[in-house]
C-alpha cells in the first residue's frame, strides 16, 4: 500500500473561525496554504457560537465609556484572576480591529438604530434613545461578566455569519481545503514539525502532508464529557491528542472548560448568553429568580466563578435540579474554551 504525499508551506489542522483566520493571513502573505476539516468548513462548530463578540467599540448609548483597558479588566476578573493577563490584554484590543475588519469580510452586524428603541435590562422593558450620530455604527447588547453593553452580534446568528463571511474570504485567496479528512498523527523529527498524517474519512485513504510550518486549530475537547456538553459531536479534543502523542508538545491550561449555565436537557444544546443580555432570566424549580439574590448588580449576567459557585451551592440547598430560562428546561453544561 502506497500512501499519497503531499507539501504545502502552511498546514492548518482544523476548519472553524480560528483555522480559517490563520489559514486566510498566511494565503494573504503569498504563502501556499492547505487546510485539513473533519467537516466542510462551513459546518465547523464554530457556527454555534450565536450570542456575539465582544469589542469596546462604545457604540451605543450603553457603551459609552468604553474601551480596551475596561474590556481587559472584565476578562481578568471574569476569568477569577486565572487568565493569561499578556494575552487577555492582546485580545481585548484587537478585538475592535477584528469586529470591523469581518465586516469587511461581509459579516451583516446589527446595527445602531437612532431614536427611541425597547430593550429588555434585568428582566424589564426599558426605552432608551441612541444617538443620531451613532446611527448605522455596529450594535452591543449585555453579556456576561462586562461592564458596559460590548458583545457585537449578528441578529441571532453571529457565529453562523462570520464562519461564512471567513470561508468566503478564504476561498477568495485561493486556501486549499481538504475537508472528511482528519489529522491521525504529527510528523515531527525531535522538536521540529514536518506536517501530519491525515485520514481520509470517505475513502480510509491515509496521506502525508508535509509543511514549513504546522498550525493546530481544532477546537475544544467537551465531548469528553459526554452528552453533558453543548460542543459538537466533532470536538474530541483530537488537535490536543495528537500534540500530545508526540511526547514533546506540552499542553497547557487544559483546565480552561466552561462551564456554562443555560443548556437544553437532555441534549446539551446550548441556550445562547444572548437569551440573558436581552432580558431572559433563570428561575428555579419553584420559579423564583435566585440569580437576583446571588449576583444583585450584574443577576443573570455575572461572570465571576465564585458567584455561580454559590449560585449553584443556593440550587443544591434549594434541591434544584433543573432552571428555567425563558420557560425552557435548562440544566449545567461544559464546554471547552
Amino acid at each position: 500500500m502506497s500512501a499519497q504525499i503531499v507539501s504545502t508551506d502552511v498546514l492548518v489542522i482544523g476548519g472553524g473561525l480560528a483555522g480559517e483566520r490563520c489559514a486566510i493571513e498566511a494565503a494573504a502573505a503569498g504563502h501556499e496554504v492547505l487546510m485539513l476539516s473533519v467537516v466542510p468548513p462551513r459546518r465547523s462548530h464554530s457556527c454555534a457560537a450565536q450570542g456575539g463578540m465582544q469589542a469596546s467599540l462604545a457604540n451605543c448609548v450603553k457603551a459609552e465609556g468604553d474601551n480596551p483597558t475596561l474590556h481587559y479588566l472584565d476578562t481578568v476578573k471574569g476569568s477569577d484572576w486565572g487568565a493569561d493577563q499578556e494575552v487577555a490584554q492582546i485580545f481585548a484590543e484587537e478585538a475592535p480591529v477584528a469586529v470591523r475588519e469581518l465586516a469587511h469580510f461581509g459579516v451583516p452586524w446589527t446595527r445602531v438604530k437612532a431614536g427611541k428603541n425597547p430593550y429588555f435590562v434585568k428582566g424589564e422593558l426599558v426605552e432608551i434613545e441612541e444617538k443620531e450620530e451613532n446611527d448605522g455604527l455596529i450594535m452591543h447588547r449585555d453579556f456576561g461578566g462586562t461592564a458596559k453593553w460590548r458583545a457585537c452580534y449578528a441578529g441571532a446568528g453571529t457565529g453562523h455569519a462570520a464562519l461564512y463571511a471567513v470561508d468566503s474570504e478564504a476561498v477568495r485567496l485561493g486556501v486549499t481545503v481538504r475537508d472528511r479528512a482528519e489529522a491521525v498523527a504529527l510528523i515531527h523529527d525531535g522538536g521540529r514539525c514536518w506536517g501530519a498524517v491525515s485520514r481520509c474519512l470517505r475513502t480510509g485513504e491515509h496521506s502525508a502532508v508535509l509543511a514549513k510550518a504546522t498550525v493546530i486549530a481544532t477546537g475544544g475537547h467537551g465531548r469528553i464529557y459526554g452528552q453533558y456538553t453543548t460542543n459538537a459531536t466533532i470536538n474530541e479534543g483530537t488537535g490536543a491528542a495528537i500534540a500530545l502523542d508526540t511526547g514533546v508538545v506540552p499542553l497547557g491550561n487544559m483546565e480552561a472548560v466552561q462551564f456554562h449555565p443555560t443548556a437544553l436537557s437532555p441534549s446539551g444544546i446550548l441556550v445562547t448568553e444572548g437569551c440573558r443580555g436581552d432580558g431572559g432570566y433563570l428561575l428555579d424549580k419553584d420559579l423564583h429568580r435566585f440569580m437576583v439574590e446571588a449576583e444583585p448588580e450584574k443577576q443573570e449576567l455575572t461572570s465571576c466563578p465564585a458567584t455561580w459557585h454559590a449560585a449553584c451551592v443556593m440550587a443544591k440547598v434549594l434541591r434544584l435540579n433543573t432552571v428555567r430560562i425563558c420557560g425552557s428546561m435548562s440544566g449545567i453544561s461544559a464546554r471547552s474554551i
